[in-house]
């Protein structure tokens, strides 16, 4: 009686491990790659007469994924960032260019497959290298100039978005990125700028960008199935 049941047990526990084994997969924890994309910047408060500059950000990421809906990820990219000055008296381009370093935790939608979305928000540390006025109309009075000094050298920010992540081969995947950063304090140093005494800018960007991961270190395996 005690062997039916001992063989019995064995039986449904081999049974279960072998379910387990297959259901299981291999994930990438670790990937990298570059990422390019476009930036449509301008300032959040005071922004009357401000319009939306676009601009470019590229540079690289690197990304960790545990074996279930949770990850992280790191990004440094020079970052296009500013605003358009229009009104019938003068007109200008103001462009100021950061090196962006956001940090976000990301919520995928799917456990595996080969399309896996994700969401994502965590802050964005913006490090200025500099500022310039450009395509100043009419251009008199030294309207076309660099004034890296009228911005702060740093700025810091929340982000928050989706993205949208393809396998494409073996530990590669390919990645269409869309988010919106917030800076959260002043951007200005030097008032009143060429646009008059604002004392309330922040940034505000809308980025759409194209990734291409690669996986780094071994793969690991997981039991989830869906």
């Amino acid at each position: 009686m005690f062997r039916t049941i001992s063989l019995r047990s064995l039986y449904v526990l081999v049974a279960l491990v072998s379910l387990c084994f297959t259901t299981s997969y291999a994930q990438q924890r670790f990937s990298a790659g570059p990422r390019i994309g476009l930036n449509l910047s301008n300032y959040w408060g005071n922004a009357d007469d401000l319009r939306f500059k676009p601009g470019v950000n590229a540079g690289v990421f690197l990304s960790y994924s545990s074996l279930n809906h949770f990850g992280i990820s790191a990004d440094v990219l020079y970052s296009q960032r500013g605003a358009k000055y229009d009104t019938p008296v003068l007109k200008f381009t103001q462009r100021v260019n950061y090196l962006e370093i956001p940090v976000v935790a990301r919520y995928y939608l799917t456990l595996n497959g080969d399309f896996r979305p994700n969401i994502f928000i965590g802050p964005s540390l913006g490090i200025k290298l500099n500022a310039r006025r450009v395509n100043g109309e009419p251009n008199t009075n030294n309207i076309n100039a660099d004034n890296t000094g009228d911005f702060r050298d740093l700025d810091l920010g929340a982000t928050g978005g989706f993205q949208l992540n393809w396998r494409t081969g073996s530990r590669q995947h390919f990645l269409i990125d869309a988010r919106y950063t917030l800076g959260l304090s002043e951007v200005q140093t030097n008032l009143p700028n060429r646009w008059g005494a604002r004392n309330n800018l922040q940034n505000s960007t809308i980025s759409i960008s194209l990734g291409y991961a690669f996986g780094v270190g071994p793969e690991f395996r997981s039991r989830y199935s869906r």
